[in-house]
């Protein structure tokens, strides 16, 4: 249990170092300058980031139900 433990708290640090890069490209690209291409954006930084802030409730909802 205590490797399932540290693997939750693993996706967990890896939920907020994608979600924090998502909100700060998003903030880049549309108030100081464009960088990337839109697709590029969403492909590279906004889906990664739907997907693992996903996973990461799926994750939480099934510990809390003790599955």
């Amino acid at each position: 249990m205590s490797g399932t433990v540290g693997e939750l708290r693993a996706w967990r640090v890896a939920f907020f170092v994608v979600v924090v890069l998502a909100v700060a490209v998003f903030c880049v690209q549309r108030f100081v300058t464009q960088i990337f291409d839109v697709a590029f954006e969403v492909c590279i930084f906004h889906v990664p980031a739907v997907a693992i802030v996903v996973f990461v409730f799926i994750c939480l909802g099934r510990e809390r139900k003790g599955c």
